[in-house]
Order: structure tokens, then C-alpha cells, then sequence
């Protein structure tokens, strides 16, 4: 069964927010508009808007890519559909920004240690790049796949599994309820999505280029990793 979501308005505004560049200028953060315009105006059901082939992305790594990025700390605020969530960034990952869609707005990380261009969807150097989408869901609500939002970790993962056709897995995390669901997209690539509920809110991490079952390998046995699915998905925190 093909994942059946909500579709992205083809005129979309998409607001790019930044945090401060890695560096000591406490100056305040840019904000960058950027619009895009076509006939349709309202969601019509069909594929996830923040799916890789229909992302409104346009974020590569010429010039400099880690300006204005982050601040200094590697902390970043990620604004998402329901919650703004505060992570930790590894190594050389960077929040490239929030983009937003009118239905489903969904955070950008790239690992900025080596080359990225997700500004061509289908692209080779798209489909080589290194990076996690990261949305949020609110308990309760009404969710992509079809349902309400459960607060179950096995009822989600089986939620997801149905409507994507693919196979889910539910465990914990330390003390934290942990969803994996794999299946093949649109698209035909296998997809990964990773959730993670603080509260009420189920963070979703749909990395790229990421190894999987190392963080999974780890985070069934409850290891800490400094890696960057468990950055956004277990020791991120809530705004």
C-alpha cells in the first residue's frame, strides 16, 4: 500500500529560519523568505509533503555552508508543525532550516562535513547527500497515515506500517518510547522513519545516507550515542 499523506500546496511559502553562524558575533538571526508560486492553492490528499521527491528544499553546499546555521555551541531550535525542538548537533551537522508548507512544516540537518545539494529532488548529488528530515506529532491529533495519533508506541508503529506497506518495530530508548518503520517509497527507495515521544509529542527523524541499524543496534541495547538520530530523537528536549 503507498504511503498516503498530505500533499504539498503548490503555492507554498517557505520560511527559512536560522540560528546564529558558528561564531562569536552575537548579532541577531536573518530570516529568509523565499516564495513559490503555482495554480493550486489548497492540500489535495496524495504523497507526504515533506517527502524527499516533493520537498521544497533548496539548500546546498556552495559558499559557506555552516553560515548562519547554528550558534557557536551547536545547539539549534528546530521549528516543526506542533513543536520547536531543541538539539544538541554532532560533529559537523548543521540546521539548515525550517520549511514550511501550510500543512506539514518540517526541519532540515545536514552533515555539512562533506558535500550537499538538495536543492535538484532525484538528483545524484540528492540522492548522495547526508541528511534528516525531522516533523512533529501531537498526540491526539489527526495524523498523516490516516488515523489519530496514538499515544502507543506499538499502535503507531503499526498505524505507520499499514499505510505505508512497510514493516514496523516498537521498543524503548532508556525511558523513552522508540518507533521504527522501513518501507519503499513512491519512489521505490527504501525509506526509514525513526519516532521518539517526549510527552505528547512524537518527534519523527527520515534520515538519508544515515546508518540505521548502528543507531538502532544502540538504542535497543539503551547506549548514549553522540550520533545524530540519537541527538534529534533521544536527547533532544520539548520548547
Amino acid at each position: 500500500m503507498n504511503k498516503t499523506l498530505w500533499a504539498i500546496p503548490l503555492a507554498a511559502t517557505l520560511a527559512l529560519t536560522a540560528c546564529s553562524g558558528g561564531n562569536d558575533d552575537p548579532s541577531p538571526t536573518p530570516t529568509v523568505t523565499a516564495t513559490e508560486s503555482n495554480s493550486a492553492a489548497t492540500p489535495t490528499p496524495g504523497n507526504s509533503p515533506s517527502s524527499q521527491s516533493e520537498a521544497s528544499i533548496d539548500v546546498d553546499s556552495g559558499g559557506d555552508p555552516s553560515a548562519d546555521a547554528q550558534d557557536a555551541s551547536g545547539e539549534a531550535s528546530l521549528g516543526t508543525a506542533v513543536a520547536t525542538v531543541s538539539i544538541r548537533l554532532p560533529d559537523e551537522w548543521q540546521y539548515e532550516g525550517t520549511y514550511g508548507d501550510g500543512a506539514l512544516p518540517y526541519a532540515v540537518l545536514v552533515d555539512a562535513g562533506q558535500p550537499f545539494d538538495l536543492s535538484e529532488p532525484g538528483s545524484d548529488a540528492y540522492n548522495n547527500s547526508v541528511w534528516v528530515q525531522v516533523e512533529t506529532y501531537r498526540v491526539g491529533d489527526e495524523s498523516p497515515y490516516g488515523a489519530k495519533v496514538p499515544e502507543d508506541a506499538d499502535g503507531l508503529a503499526n498505524l505507520i506500517a499499514d499505510a505505508t506497506g512497510g514493516d514496523g518495530e516498537a521498543f524503548t530508548g532508556g525511558d523513552i518510547p522508540l518507533v521504527h518503520v522501513r518501507y519503499t517509497n513512491d519512489e521505490g527507495a527504501a525509506t526509514d522513519e525513526l519516532l521518539a515521544r517526549h510527552g505528547d509529542i512524537w518527534i519523527l527523524a527520515r534520515p538519508t545516507n544515515v546508518d540505521v541499524e548502528d543507531y538502532l543496534d544502540d538504542a535497543r541495547e539503551g547506549d548514549t550515542s553522540d550520533g545524530i538520530l540519537h541527538a534529534v530523537l533521544e536527547s533532544s528536549q520539548i520548547k
